[in-house]
């Protein structure tokens, strides 16, 4: 599987997300800000070893991914919610997870089309 635009995407993604967390207010840097860090991590982490996995293990890891983006999109919208994130940093994010969305998405759909080609 080539990963290399969805990697280059999550790790994008990552590097956007520790900058703008940074301005959180402090009361909610180390919950809010710590949560959204953390699943922007997992994701990348997550399509790294669907990149480099055996075929049979893959889905697991873009599955393990896209929960992650679920959950940085419910953090970021809560962070814009809660006026810890501004309308840019929140737009970028969102166009970011957006397009990370579609490559998943694409990429799980290519998966489960190779482990049941019957169908």
């Amino acid at each position: 599987m080539k990963s290399t635009k969805v990697y280059s995407d999550c790790y994008q993604a990552a590097i956007h997300i520790f900058h703008r967390t940074r301005s959180f207010p402090k009361a909610l840097r180390p919950t809010l800000g710590r949560k959204i860090e953390e699943a922007s991590l997992n994701c990348l982490l997550s399509v790294r070893k669907a990149g480099v996995t055996k075929a049979s293990v893959r889905l697991r890891h873009l599955y393990s991914a896209s929960d992650s983006l679920d959950e940085i999109r419910t953090l970021v919208q809560f962070s814009r919610d809660m006026q810890a994130l501004n309308v840019t940093g929140f737009s970028e994010i969102t166009n970011l997870t957006k397009e990370i969305g579609k490559e998943i998405g694409g990429f799980i759909r290519f998966e489960r089309k190779n482990a049941h080609p019957e169908n």
